[in-house]
């Protein structure tokens, strides 16, 4: 009788899931990005505006003077997308170390067409990255990260999908 009570629970949450699935309930993924960055990154107010923050010399993906990524693809990055639509754009400094961030945010515009056009221009920069620049789409917010070649083949033969981002 334990056992039973033990994989009742199982059973109903397992016949619920599969009920939602088959209803096309999905997750809102997007809703998701967006609450972490309210909540994770914007909420405690240390965020600063992203371009003058690289200009600066501020560092997201460099540690040291052997990579230029932030001035060679990040910043470049920024401006492109700015130009085409004037969002917020935001880095999240580390509170330990203020030249070190540990989040770039764009804000996204609430046309459909314009997030479009800024995908097209995350896209072109992540084809030129020798390693990858990884997306999370939000409604409101599109969070960005960046990897290694390395860590990017590896990631791509554990799942031939994963640059599929968007």
């Amino acid at each position: 009788m334990h056992v039973i009570k033990r994989h009742t629970g199982w059973v109903v949450w397992g016949i619920t899931l599969g009920g939602l699935l088959l209803s096309g309930c999905s997750p809102d993924i997007k809703g998701f990005a967006d609450q972490m960055v309210a909540n994770d990154y914007l909420k405690s107010g240390s965020h600063v505006a992203a371009i003058p923050f690289f200009e600066g010399g501020g560092h997201f993906y460099d540690q040291d003077a052997s990579t230029h990524v932030d001035r060679e693809v990040i910043l470049p990055l920024l401006k492109k997308l700015h130009a085409a639509q004037s969002t917020d754009q935001w880095v999240v400094p580390d509170p330990q170390q203020k030249r070190q961030a540990i989040a770039v945010l764009i804000e996204l515009p609430k046309d459909q067409a314009q997030v479009d056009a800024l995908a097209q221009i995350v896209e072109q920069a992540d084809a030129q990255f020798e390693g990858m620049i990884l997306q999370q789409w939000g409604h409101q917010w599109l969070s960005i990260d960046l990897i290694d070649k390395a860590s990017a083949e590896f990631f791509q033969q554990a799942d031939p999908n994963f640059d599929k981002q968007r």
